[in-house]
C-alpha cells in the first residue's frame, strides 16, 4: 500500500470514528426514532452526504453505535464458590452492577435504549444476555437458601439494582414491593443464623 493510500485510509477511519461518536451522542440524547442523519452530520461537522457515504442508513449506523458500546463492556464476573451469607452474595451482585454504572459504554447503551421507542428489541435482549451471569448467580444463591420462586425473586432483584443505578433499558413496571421486602428480610435475617 502506498503512502497516499495509507494516509487516505487514516482519514477515512478518522471520519468514520467522528461520525460514530456523533451518532452515539445523538442517539443518547434523543433515542433511535427521534434522531435523523442530518443531526448526526451536524454534530460530526460533516455533510449529510459524507455520513451516508460511510453508513448507508440510520439502522446501520444505530447498530454500529450499539456494537461500539458493547465492545467496551467489561467481562461479567461472579464468585466460583458461595460467599459466607446470602446478604454478602446479594451485596456482591449489587456492587458489580453499581460498577457497571461507572462504565461509560454501559451508561450510554442503557440511556440510548431508554430513549428509543422502537427498533431496540435485539439490543435489550443483548443487555439481558450480558447480565445473565449475575441473574444466574442470584438464582443459584436463592435456590441454595430455599427461597421459593427463586427465578422470580432474582429477576426482581436484578431489576431493582439496575433501576437504582439507572441501567434499566426501558420503562420497567413497578417492582412488587412486598416480594422485594420479603427477599431482603430473608437475606438479612438468615445472615445471623448462617454465621452461628
Amino acid at each position: 500500500m502506498s503512502a497516499s493510500s495509507r494516509r487516505w485510509e487514516r482519514v477515512r477511519a478518522h471520519t468514520r470514528a467522528c461520525i460514530l461518536e456523533a451518532a452515539a451522542q445523538a442517539f443518547e440524547e434523543s433515542g433511535n426514532a427521534d434522531t435523523c442523519m442530518h443531526r448526526v452530520a451536524e454534530i460530526a461537522g460533516f455533510t449529510k452526504a459524507t455520513v451516508y457515504a460511510h453508513y448507508r442508513d440510520k439502522t446501520w449506523l444505530f447498530t454500529a453505535v450499539m456494537e461500539m458500546h458493547v465492545s467496551n463492556f467489561p467481562v461479567p464476573t461472579v464468585p466460583d464458590s458461595p460467599l459466607p451469607s446470602l446478604k454478602e452474595e446479594l451485596a456482591y451482585v449489587a456492587l458489580e452492577i453499581q460498577k457497571l454504572a461507572d462504565v461509560r459504554a454501559c451508561r450510554r447503551f442503557c440511556t440510548t435504549l431508554q430513549r428509543s421507542a422502537s427498533g431496540v428489541e435485539f439490543h435489550i435482549e443483548r443487555w439481558n444476555a450480558y447480565l445473565a451471569p449475575y441473574r444466574q448467580y442470584v438464582v443459584a444463591t436463592l435456590t441454595r437458601e430455599g427461597v421459593e420462586l427463586a427465578e422470580h425473586h432474582a429477576d426482581l432483584y436484578i431489576q431493582l439494582m439496575l433501576q437504582a443505578n439507572s441501567l434499566h433499558t426501558a420503562r420497567a413496571p413497578e417492582p412488587n414491593t412486598e416480594a422485594t421486602l420479603t427477599l431482603f428480610h430473608q437475606a438479612f435475617s438468615r445472615t445471623t443464623a448462617r454465621s452461628r
